[in-house]
């Protein structure tokens, strides 16, 4: 009896670990939040593109942005100085208030679906210095 009462309270120890372990993994690490904006006055817009050659020019948009290539393809920078190519059949979102230029040398077709406060234009050209050199 004392066999099977220690291998009980060995397999109970052993469950109660590993969900100590389980409940460790799901403590976030977040050190802080903050709401920019929330769900109300949202404004939604969905503009479809064409050009032969295009050039965005860096500026930022106050919101969400995502880019949908439906032919061509485009040269995305943002967050870096390495651009990103974007081609047909593929999604770009890009990072509120980040500076982003979109450069393509070809004809290109895109979709952009932009989501921001009523209040604020969709895209603001950006003032300050390159943020690439």
């Amino acid at each position: 009896m004392r066999v099977l009462r220690s291998k009980k309270v060995l397999a109970l120890l052993g469950a109660a670990l590993v969900a100590a372990a389980l409940a460790a993994v799901g403590i976030s690490a977040v050190l802080s939040q903050t709401v920019i904006t929330d769900g109300t006055n949202i404004h939604f817009r969905v503009v479809r593109t064409q050009a032969d050659t295009y050039d965005s020019g860096w500026h930022t948009h106050p919101g969400l942005a995502v880019v949908q290539v439906q032919s061509g393809s485009f040269q995305i920078t943002q967050g870096s100085c390495t651009p990103k190519t974007v081609g047909a059949g593929e999604t770009y979102i890009e990072v509120p208030y980040l500076p982003i230029r979109a450069v393509a040398t070809a004809p290109v077709s895109w979709t952009t679906t932009l989501l921001v406060h009523y209040e604020e234009q969709p895209l603001i050209p950006w003032t300050g210095a390159s943020p690439c050199p």
